[in-house]
């Protein structure tokens, strides 16, 4: 199962581009840390970093928002896996989705001054910029380990392109 890989499904990717909010709290930040070039394990040890049910890729699984994919990763379908297919407006909107939601499940009405910043964002450059910003917002609440998955993970999407 270490090399196990998901990728989100159809029904994944709208919950998370439309907003769709049907998954609630740790569960739906878990759908945002699933991705094709990554296996697993690396997926689990951050669940279990966020505090996630162990059992969160299994309940997405079930709930069809994620499925399994076959094969190892070459550099050839690496780049197709973790692009996802989508353009740079989807990207943009999967990282600005991820960092609203980690900081507000982070900080809660808190996080209200952090978020209008976020919604004046344009670009994944302007998400860019607000990375100190969500990293220190984070710090105020999580643990620094927890911080450093999801701040790793936010800087994984906004270099998307």
């Amino acid at each position: 199962m270490a090399s196990q890989r998901y990728d989100k499904t159809p029904k994944g990717r709208d919950e998370i581009a439309q907003g769709r909010k049907n998954l609630r709290g740790k569960l739906r930040t878990v759908l945002f840390l699933v991705d094709a070039g990554k296996d697993v394990a690396a997926i689990q040890q951050q669940i279990t970093l966020i505090g996630a049910p162990p059992d969160a890729i299994a309940q997405l699984a079930t709930a069809g928002y994620i499925a399994p994919i076959g094969g190892p990763l070459t550099p050839t379908n690496d780049a197709v896996a973790v692009g996802n297919g989508g353009d740079s407006l989807e990207h943009f909107r999967i990282a600005k989705a991820f960092m609203n939601e980690t900081i507000v499940d982070a900080r809660g009405i808190r996080a209200f001054a952090f978020t209008l910043k976020l919604e004046r964002c344009a670009t994944q450059a302007d998400l860019a910029v607000l990375l100190p910003d969500y990293t220190e917002g984070l710090l105020k609440s999580l643990d620094r380990e927890v911080v450093r998955a999801m701040v790793d993970r936010a800087r994984e999407l906004v270099a998307r392109h």
